[in-house]
């Protein structure tokens, strides 16, 4: 009976975890931007941590804000770009000031817009498109 029981709560922990992030959407998108400062920081130059954090928007139509970009192949095109603009709005350091959150509906689905001030005085809207579960990274301006 005991061993019923583990199996029946090992499931359920499983298919809560597939069921993506928890949390508002704000809340998420505050976590997962919190994930992009750290992944798009590294001195290196190598953005693979923030793989599955950004929307694809690469030349691939059906996975175009549809999917999560990966750390290879045209993906990892798509992640040093965002992560080279995120970096620059950070100008080396990993603070920030949460301000403004908005949704917008959109063709794509609904962007949940977080404005961000970043250190120097530097303000920016990035948005984010809920993709499989993951609140992504889809846009700077």
């Amino acid at each position: 009976m005991n061993v019923l029981k583990i199996v029946m709560l090992s499931t359920l922990l499983a298919l809560l975890s597939a069921c993506g992030e928890s949390g508002t959407p704000r809340e998420r998108v505050e976590s997962n931007l919190s994930k992009l400062v750290k992944a798009c920081s590294d001195k290196g130059g190598d953005y693979s941590g923030a793989a599955g954090l950004v929307v694809y928007s690469g030349s691939d139509r059906d996975r175009k804000y549809k999917d999560l970009a990966l750390a290879e192949g045209e993906d990892r095109s798509v992640l040093n770009k965002t992560c080279y603009q995120l970096s620059q709005l950070m100008n080396g350091k990993k603070s920030y000031t949460l301000m403004k959150f908005e949704e917008e509906p959109e063709s794509e689905g609904t962007w949940y817009v977080q404005t961000v001030k970043f250190d120097g005085d530097k303000t920016a809207q990035l948005a984010f498109l809920d993709i499989k579960g993951t609140m992504a990274l889809g846009d700077i301006d």
